[in-house]
């Protein structure tokens, strides 16, 4: 509720508020729009074969997410300079513009006659939504904290990214089945995107007006100079650097295992339409959808590292088990739900960590700058995956398909097209396919057929005819056989001949190895927060036990030497002291305090960690004395532990 006279915007204490509901809404729509355009552009730019299938993969990622870390700057000090509804607001305003300009690139592509320049105009509006993205997504996350209150953060972040995915995966699954539906009429694409942006400006009028954030910062007289101090920032500091790394990691992957998917489509045989592919892609989300709001009950009144491994273990498990069975596609839907639900458990505690630790004056400068480090790691993983592709062509890995070319040369005098992909063509006596009836000019046959092959029988000639030729020009046509599909390939007669080479068995080993570096990440992480595994088996034992209810959590500060006067006995009660503190907690009950006793908790200190000492125990008083650092008290009094402010710099007494 606003505050009486300043119009100021005071943290709710329940999520069924205005302002947050039209967030919910905005977001939503935003996230639909970003994932369909991305989808549609890729489709878009392979059936105009303005680039290859490899090409339009990798350039996806790079061109979504090379804004977050161009603009991470201006769009940190955008939020926090100015109110952080006025920035999305604006943004979704400016939604409405790019889609409008991606309704322009479908049509020209289509019934404007230029395939190639409408490609373009498409792909530079996954560059501009990836602009909208990296100034959007800061005061999304950045304005959280100012809209619920702190011990809602974790399921406010679990509802916020629970419907973020459910609309990648609409917006993902809907890309590749307008781009099926609407083939070579694409520009009905960009007339429902224009629409859905139109809705989603309206909804981001719902949010209350707010105070600005840092009202008086300047603008920064060197671009990256408050980049360079924000990540200086983020990575000394222990709670920010484990929440940037582990949410780097995620974007990594994501786009990593992204590209993976899409190859593993365009490698089957016959090759999959945008409606499948997009479909198990979707999936992934789909698991995050419903593991997000899991992961923030769980989480309850605090940040619940205890998450982090199971959902990191449960990533490992559904990468290892996609890759062991690609060949059966309900089995690798399941591995990819599995991926998505336990990546939410993964990625609720992480943003809701960087929510809660970053500086309230700067909170939307530390999402900006965070995201620089996401878009590293998304680039990466580009990187990586075109490094991969590559290589394993050059070293024989995936097999040159031989192929014979010039067995039909002459003019196109016949393509029969359904749903707009050629079934059927003639190129002087050869004729191949079965040209289509009226009847079945339209027929999509359903989601579940198509994923699950629900229709078996004789597969029907895989053609690939290049957008530029045309019914009367002089093609050549090349063949080749995989399996027992036989492919064709129609282009212009002055084209030179591409090669193909069988890609089917690259995704598994691609799977394989997300699953290790998912490993990889999960130890990195372990290191830096010491009981991150202790934590999660005090969850488990919480589900079956009695929970606490934390007061004065946001008394204990995220860095700096803190030594916790833990005053209950209470095994459970330490238990939840342990875990509810977002940073590892070395426990003494010490019965002496000699100096290995002092030493041993000042090391523990030393690094950046929190002591808790039991105050029952003989030494426990003597030892606190000997520690400096911020003295805070926790009390159990039945369910409810109380952390205290932070007493005075006195020597502590029984």
């Amino acid at each position: 509720m606003p505050t009486a006279g300043t119009g100021a915007l005071a943290p709710a204490p329940t999520l069924a508020n205005r302002t947050y509901l039209g967030l919910l809404a905005a977001q939503f729509l935003a996230a639909f729009n970003d994932q369909a355009i991305h989808a549609a552009a890729m489709f878009f730019a392979i059936n105009t074969q303005t680039l290859s299938e490899a090409q339009a993969i990798s350039l996806m990622p790079i061109l979504f997410y090379a804004p977050w870390a161009l603009f991470c700057t201006i769009a940190g000090y955008l939020a926090d300079r100015y109110s952080k509804r006025t920035t999305l607001v604006a943004w979704k305003g400016a939604e409405v513009g790019i889609c409008a300009l991606a309704l322009f690139g479908f049509w020209l592509g289509t019934d404007g006659g230029h395939p190639h320049s409408g490609s373009w105009v498409v792909l530079s509006t996954v560059f501009l939504m990836g602009t909208h993205s990296a100034f959007f997504v800061p005061a999304k996350y950045g304005v959280m904290p100012e809209i619920l209150e702190s011990q809602l953060l974790s399921r406010g972040n679990g509802v916020l990214e629970s419907l973020s995915f459910l609309a990648v995966i609409l917006g993902t699954v809907s890309g590749g089945v307008l781009s099926f539906v609407y083939l070579r009429r694409e520009a009905n694409i960009g007339l429902i995107l224009v629409g859905l942006a139109v809705v989603g400006a309206l909804a981001s009028l719902l949010i209350r007006r707010m105070p600005a954030a840092n009202p008086t910062r300047s603008f920064p007289p060197y671009l990256f100079g408050p980049l360079v101090r924000n990540l200086k920032t983020l990575l000394w500091s222990r709670p920010l650097a484990f929440s940037v790394i582990g949410i780097a990691f995620f974007t990594f992957v994501v786009a990593f295992m992204r590209a993976t998917v899409y190859m593993f489509g365009e490698s089957q045989n016959p090759k999959w339409d945008e409606l499948k592919t997009s479909a198990v892609v979707g999936t992934v989300a789909l698991g995050v959808g419903l593991g997000s709001p899991l992961a923030g009950w769980l989480s309850g009144r605090k940040v619940e590292l205890g998450l982090i491994p199971i959902g990191a273990a449960g990533m490992i498990l559904g990468c290892v088990f996609a890759g062991m069975t690609l060949g059966d596609i309900p089995a690798l839907v399941c591995c990819t739900v599995l991926i998505g639900f336990c990546t939410g458990f993964y990625l609720v505690p992480l943003f809701t960590m960087l929510q809660y630790r970053a500086p309230k004056a700067s909170k939307g400068d530390m999402v900006a700058s965070s995201n620089f480090i996401n878009v590293t790691g998304a680039i990466l993983a580009s990187v990586l995956f075109s490094g991969i592709v590559a290589g394993s062509k050059k070293a024989g890995f995936l097999p040159r398909i031989e192929t014979e070319d010039r067995v039909a040369v002459g003019s196109l005098d016949r393509v029969g097209l359904q749903r707009g992909r050629p079934v059927y063509f003639q190129v002087g006596s050869l004729a191949i396919g079965r040209e289509p009836r009226p009847s079945e000019a339209q027929e999509a046959g359903t989601v579940l057929s198509r994923m699950f092959r629900l229709r078996p029988g004789r597969p029907r000639p895989d053609i690939e005819i290049d957008r530029s030729a045309k019914e009367g020009d002089p093609v050549i046509v090349s063949h080749y056989k995989l399996g027992d599909v036989d492919h064709y390939v129609i282009r212009p007669a002055s084209a030179p001949e591409e090669p193909a080479y069988d890609e089917r068995p690259l995704p598994r080993f691609l799977f394989l190895g997300a699953g290790i570096m998912t490993l990889g990440v999960l130890l990195v992480l372990w290191r830096r927060v010491r009981d991150l595994v202790e934590r999660s088996f005090t969850l488990v034992r919480s589900l079956f036990g009695p929970r606490f209810i934390l007061e004065g959590l946001v008394n204990v500060p995220g860095d700096g030497p803190v030594v916790l006067l833990v005053e209950t006995a209470d095994p459970a009660a330490i238990r939840a002291t342990k875990s509810a503190v977002d940073r590892y907690v070395g426990v003494f009950e010490p019965k002496t305090a000699d100096a290995a006793v002092v030493e041993g908790a000042a090391a523990i200190l030393g690094r950046g960690d929190v002591v808790g000492i039991l105050m029952a125990a003989p030494a426990g008083p003597v030892l606190a004395g000997a520690l400096e650092g911020l003295k805070i008290r926790v009390r159990s009094e039945g369910r409810l532990l109380t952390f205290s402010e932070p007493l005075p710099s006195v020597p502590v007494v029984p």
